[in-house]
């Protein structure tokens, strides 16, 4: 099936409008959607580009909701009015309500429309869910993992902040460089404690990169690294006697790296994506866990205020930590994206 291509979503007025990566309407191609939006209606008057496939259409109306909900934040739901557009809208309202987006009221619930990866996951084509079967790791009987991608596998404009988060598989030839800075900064070391030589540190995320349970990640604002994170499945990690998590949990590891982009501003842009990025990744998953050092105050009041809550605290061999979670309900029903 043909892939889904980079969207691009313009407002002029009351009319939304929805192009192929960054194609101007005024341009050759004509735009996939265009659209009508007043609150008091919602979405209406839908029309297509007759040459795109379902499946981008489909992505196209998620689009137009994205602008609907950045410019009313606190918005839990839009009315959508397909009424007119023919067969195509009848096919899209159709899709919409398999897939949970749309109510048989006619109310789109952003909450449901957040958790579809199409505007979202890079990945070319809809993957099949994992066959679900088990392997033992440390004594420890989980589900076997599938394989993750190289590349880019997760993108989000963020209007608010004013600049394009990604997140990307690292990589030995492109990241260890930056690794081994980042891990050498004496605010990284005292809570990761893994400054050392680049050949230590070449060691370390080549451990990474072929353990099955962990995903190294590389976080970039408009294709500039800014941090490494580690997405791990929670069941087969070390965690998992403190955390008791579901089969699909995950959990975090974080650094920031380049001083310009900490602060709370730019937390409050890349965390709520980080972990919905895990969401997006196995439907499957209920809960993101992660243990920060119980002293590292400042990343404890950013988990805090970006949904995630105390559970307990507990000792790990190498440190005291404190074990936090936030859970897919209530990610999505505190309107974090």
């Amino acid at each position: 099936m043909e892939g889904i291509p980079e969207l691009r979503v313009s407002c002029v007025g009351e009319t939304i409008t929805v192009n192929r990566g960054g194609v101007a309407s005024a341009g050759g191609d004509s735009p996939v959607l265009r659209a009508q939006w007043q609150p008091p209606r919602g979405l209406y008057g839908l029309t297509w580009d007759a040459a795109a496939h379902g499946r981008l259409r489909h992505a196209a109306v998620l689009a137009a909701l994205s602008a609907v909900f950045a410019d009313d934040r606190s918005g839990r739901a839009i009315r959508l009015d397909a009424g007119h557009a023919g067969g195509a809208g009848r096919h899209a309202a159709d899709w919409l309500r398999r897939c949970g987006v749309l109510t048989a009221g006619g109310w789109c619930l952003r909450e449901a429309w957040a958790q579809q990866p199409d505007l979202w996951l890079t990945r070319a084509a809809p993957l099949p869910p994992a066959a679900l079967s088990y392997e033992m790791t440390g004594g420890i009987r989980h589900p076997r993992r599938a394989p993750y991608r190289d590349g880019v596998v997760y993108t989000r404009e963020i209007p608010a902040f004013g600049h394009r988060f990604t997140l990307r598989t690292a990589s030995i030839e492109s990241d260890l460089p930056l690794l081994h800075r980042w891990l050498n900064e004496p605010r990284v070391n005292v809570f990761w404690g893994e400054a050392g030589g680049i050949e230590a540190h070449r060691a370390y995320l080549e451990r990474q990169l072929t353990s099955p349970h962990v995903h190294p990640l590389i976080g970039a604002f408009d294709d500039e690294p800014f941090g490494y994170f580690e997405a791990y499945w929670a069941k087969e990690d070390r965690i998992s006697p403190f955390a008791e998590p579901g089969e699909h949990d995950r959990g975090l590891h974080m650094l920031v790296g380049a001083t310009r982009w900490r602060g709370a501003r730019c937390v409050a842009a890349w965390l709520p994506s980080l972990v919905h990025y895990l969401f997006l990744d196995d439907p499957r998953t209920q809960a993101v866990v992660c243990e920060p050092r119980h002293d590292n105050v400042r990343m404890i009041a950013y988990l805090r205020e970006h949904g995630f809550a105390a559970v307990r605290p507990f000792d790990f061999p190498h440190k005291r930590a404190l074990l936090m979670r936030t859970l897919r309900e209530s990610f999505f029903d505190a309107r974090s994206i």
